[in-house]
């Protein structure tokens, strides 16, 4: 399916009109981008159009006013699935954890899914440094967890294996840059 990019960065930039990331000062959209563009330098498929489709909405369903219909209306019933499996359900996370559900989750994704989730985990590693020291750290925490879990219970793919190697090398170097405890 070919995908008009350019439509679909103009509906998640309106959806994510007037949110920022962490810091403040960055407008909430450049971490879908930023998403996308991890996605579509790693993967290679013939999907490629609508998994990129899907980075950029990623975070419509869970961060702002838009339905699972509007999304299957606009994009399609693959783009909004794999937007839907990405989703982080609100109550889950406070019932026994988010990363707990992560890492369940993640373990029952499709493929592409976990390319969005992974390429979202790298992405929101790379814009740590606006995050506070307490937020950074569980973070860090977090990731180990998720990753090692993965790694544990399920087949990668060789792009999924990419990622979690780009992962693990940008833990490191946050943890360089912050002379964290190379143990957390």
């Amino acid at each position: 399916m070919r995908v008009d990019y350019d439509y679909v960065l103009e509906f998640a930039r309106k959806k994510h009109a007037g949110q920022f990331r962490a810091d403040g000062v960055t407008p909430y959209i450049n971490h879908p981008i930023q998403v996308a563009k991890i996605v579509k330098r790693v993967k290679k498929s013939a999907d490629i159009d609508s998994i990129v489709a899907a980075a950029l909405l990623h975070d419509t369903l869970e961060d702002t006013y838009t339905s699972y219909k509007e999304l299957t209306d606009e994009f399609g019933v693959m783009v909004a699935s794999m937007v839907m499996e990405v989703t982080t359900a609100s109550y889950v996370p406070m019932l026994i954890g988010k990363s707990n559900y992560l890492k369940r989750k993640m373990v029952d994704m499709s493929n592409y899914a976990l390319v969005i989730k992974l390429a979202d985990r790298l992405a929101n590693l790379m814009d740590s440094s606006s995050l506070s020291e307490e937020r950074r750290t569980r973070l860090i925490i977090d990731t180990h967890e998720i990753i090692d879990y993965i790694e544990a219970h399920r087949d990668l793919t060789g792009t999924q294996k990419e990622l979690v190697n780009e992962i693990r090398e940008e833990l490191s170097n946050i943890r360089a840059e912050n002379n964290i405890d190379p143990s957390i």
